[in-house]
């Protein structure tokens, strides 16, 4: 998991507690048989809270266009002036997670260092 992210998400309690909540309901969603109906409303609810958390109160976290990202590309294209739009920073938010992402398979026990 990439230390940088961690720790700010370590540092800010309400960070730490939405990213272990997400953590945990993706690591039920890989468990072999998990059943959709058991993980898929609260693994949305979780991401959509940690999401909103990041881009109203971390929006200096979110990172830049990433290169070789289809997304990103498209909005690479356009030449905006001001602030970027909701879902360019939901998709920027998407993007800092991603090592969040990573470590959350059913046995991998580095998410705990965000409890």
């Amino acid at each position: 998991m990439s230390c940088e992210i961690v720790e700010r998400m370590a540092a800010c309690g309400a960070c730490r507690t939405l990213a272990v909540d997400y953590g945990l309901n993706l690591i039920n969603s890989r468990r072999h048989g998990a059943n959709p109906r058991d993980w898929e409303l609260p693994l949305t609810t979780a991401r959509i809270e940690l999401d909103h958390h990041l881009i109203t109160v971390h929006a200096a976290w979110l990172p830049e266009r990433q290169p070789g990202c289809d997304v990103c590309e498209v909005w690479r294209g356009d030449h905006v002036i001001g602030p970027m739009d909701e879902a360019e920073a939901l998709h920027r938010a998407w993007h800092l997670c991603e090592p969040v992402r990573a470590v959350c398979t059913p046995g991998n026990h580095e998410l705990t260092r965000l409890m």
